[in-house]
This record gives structure tokens, sequence and C-alpha cells, in this order.
């Protein structure tokens, strides 16, 4: 059974990289096993493999932390609001810190705390729940990466601060700006290519209704924004496969709207289908710069790579 956020997961697979005499032995410090699946086995369950059951080869072990978390956080201009939800919260800490200072305040069980925000969050921001060095929960802020997968626990009651925070750093790994939904041709071919090198990825964000220099210029106001919204799902859903994971929202800016396209990163090679050619292009991401990827990076994106506790 998976359950819900606050857990600790453990990725359980193969090292390859580990050297073994062969014959897909397994030899190191503690037992030694016929192979992967006796050792999964032996480790998970204290029995032989069986060699008969299907079972895949990639475990996960889930641990729910139920001693204290962050359930919703509420960011306004001035004030930060945390509800903090918990089991077990005796002499919790809740901690706001940033590069200039640090306001820490103790948890008095579960409840809302509130931090002031006199100058609003300042960037990079880590709200930290802790009980002396042990850490039971955590959010932080940072602002090059902002917006490129939304914490449904984390509410933004201040759009436009949200939106400069996103553009402080400019154009770059994570972020790609246009000035409006792309016609066809070249522009929309490279914001599609972008989406693709996002996924493909640690995931991006591209905002429509913001010029290359960062000015911020609103969706032109005929069609729709709907329309535009749906016209841009649209060409995400024609050319690029498999379907990536993102979201679209309309952030409203001194009364401007801006289309915000939050791609995560989903973990595998995502590929650009030109129309035309119907063949598959992979892309990465570069700096501000979405380029091809290379064979050993497309190849490295569709192999299994096992990862935090081995054997």
């Amino acid at each position: 059974m998976t359950t819900p956020w606050p857990r600790t997961e453990w990725t359980i697979g193969r090292d390859n990289s580990t050297p073994q005499p062969g014959n897909d032995l397994l030899v190191g410090d503690g037992p030694s096993f016929l192979n992967f699946d006796q050792a999964l086995s032996a480790f998970l369950h204290q029995r032989p493999y069986e060699s008969t059951a299907d079972r895949s080869d990639l475990w996960r072990i889930v641990l729910p932390q139920r001693a204290g978390w962050l359930d919703q956080i509420t960011i306004g201009p001035d004030l930060l609001t945390a509800v903090v939800a918990g089991d077990d919260l005796d002499g919790a800490e809740l901690a706001l810190s940033w590069a200039a200072g640090n306001q820490p305040q103790p948890v008095n069980g579960p409840g809302t705390y509130s931090f002031p925000l006199p100058h609003g969050l300042a960037h990079d921001s880590l709200l930290m729940l802790r009980r002396a060095d042990q850490w039971l929960d955590w959010r932080h802020f940072p602002a090059p990466a902002y917006g490129r997968a939304r914490d449904a626990s984390v509410v933004w009651e201040q759009p436009g601060p949200e939106l400069d925070i996103l553009l402080t750093n400019g154009e770059g790994k994570y972020l790609e700006c246009k000035r409006e939904v792309p016609p066809e041709g070249d522009s929309r071919k490279k914001m599609l290519k972008t989406i693709a090198a996002f996924a493909s990825r640690d995931g991006g964000t591209v905002l429509i209704g913001v010029r290359d220099d960062l000015q911020i210029v609103g969706l032109p106001e005929k069609p729709t924004v709907d329309k535009q919204e749906l016209q841009v799902v649209g060409m995400i859903r024609d050319n690029v496969e498999p379907a990536p994971p993102y979201d679209t929202r309309v952030i409203d800016h001194d009364g401007k709207k801006v289309l915000a396209i939050e791609v995560s990163g989903g973990g595998q090679m995502y590929a650009y289908r030109d129309r035309d050619s119907q063949r598959p292009e992979f892309y990465i991401r570069v700096g501000p710069n979405t380029v091809p990827a290379r064979h050993p990076e497309i190849a490295a994106g569709f192999r299994w790579v096992p990862t935090d506790t081995t054997f």
C-alpha cells in the first residue's frame, strides 16, 4: 500500500557497478547469494526466492513519518502561515531561514503558525520543522527554479511577487519565455522541443506573455485566455511523446495574464515528433539553450538505473 506523504522511501535495486566474480554471484561483506533475486527475497522475506513468482526486481520500502509535518503553507505579500500537524511535536521548533536572517519559534502542538514578511518572502528561503538536530519536514523556495514543479501544499496569495521570483535570474536551464502562443513554424517547434527537454531532465517552466527581455506584456486579448491555453495543450498532445508531466495555469500580474506551462521531470526521455517527418527527436536543456541530446544521453534516458540501496 502506498501511504500519503509524509513518508520516507528507499528504492532497492541491483548495483551494476560493483565488481562480481561472474555467473551472477553476489559476494560481499555479509552473506553471499547465487543471484540478485535470491538476495532480494532473503532481505525482504527471509525465505528462498521463488523462481516462478511474478515479482519485479525493483522494490520500494515506505515508512510513514507521523511525528510532525507541514500540512499547508500560505505565502502572502507580508505573511507566511504554516499549518503544522503530527502525533509527536514535543520539543519541536519551526524556523524560517534566509541568507540574511532566521526566524525561529517553538511549536506547541498541531496548529497554525505565522511569520511576518515585512519585505516579502526572501529569495532562497527555507522553512524547517525540526526537533534539536532532527528535521521532521521542510519546504525550500529557491528563486531560480521556482515554478518547474508546483507543490500542492504551498498556496501563493501573491501572484505578482511569485512571478517576479521566477523571473529573477532570467531565462536559463529551467525557464523559457514567449511573447505569445507561437504560430506555426520554427518558434512553435522550439517551444515544443523545450517542453520535451524539460520533461526529459529536471523540469522547467515556459511563460507565455513575457518577452525575451523579461518584460511582462501579458497574453493578447483575442482569442480568449482559455482558448490560448487549450491551443497550447493541443500542441503538446500532438507533438510530444509520451504525454509529458505538466500543468498549465494563468498568473494575473497587475492586470496582465501570463500563461505558465510548468513541466515536471518525468524520469525518462520525451520526444518531439515533427508532424511532417514523423521522426522522434530528443532534446535536453543546457543553460538557456535547448540542444539535441547525444546518443549516450538518449540511451541513459531509456535505461533503468537502480539507486539508493544496493546489495
